[in-house]
């Protein structure tokens, strides 16, 4: 009963292109199973995934990894390699370039969203060592997304 009704929350927010609704909402509920099945859709649809956006998502994702079923460490594992790989290069430039001289706001936002998911991706990076160790192919996915964090971290 409670994974219909926290679908069907989910579908509205998601019905009103509200993502960080979805994200807020999934963080509250607790229920992997629903989380996992938003980030399949969500997989597909990595362009209206903002740094923003992927700054909420993460927590989501790091409790993710904790989830004792395969199916949800796969979604989770594929799409922190997907938004790494898309985020990775914006958020070492931004935290190797330093403070902005300056009043410069959207510099200063952009920073502390970098700092945000940096320190949320080594929490992953954490999280992921005894995956790498598990065996199949979310030890291969593991083993993927460590090779990329590497860039950042």
């Amino acid at each position: 009963m409670a994974f219909f009704y926290n679908s069907q929350v989910v579908q509205r927010l998601w019905e009103r292109n509200d993502v960080k609704g979805v994200i807020s909402a999934l963080e509250r509920m607790s229920d992997h199973g629903v989380s996992a099945d938003v980030l399949c859709s969500l997989k597909d649809k990595s362009d209206v995934i903002t740094l923003d956006i992927f700054t909420s998502l993460l927590p989501l994702l790091t409790s993710l990894l904790e989830s004792k079923r395969d199916r949800h460490l796969s979604v989770t594992l594929e799409m922190l390699l997907k938004l790494v790989r898309i985020f990775s290069p914006v958020i070492h430039s931004t935290i190797s370039a330093g403070p902005s001289v300056g009043v410069d706001l959207q510099a200063e936002q952009r920073m502390e969203r970098c700092n945000l998911c940096f320190i949320e991706l080594e929490k992953v990076k954490h999280s992921i060592s005894s995956l790498t160790r598990r065996g199949g192919s979310i030890a291969k996915d593991a083993g993927e997304l460590n090779l990329a964090l590497q860039e950042v971290l």
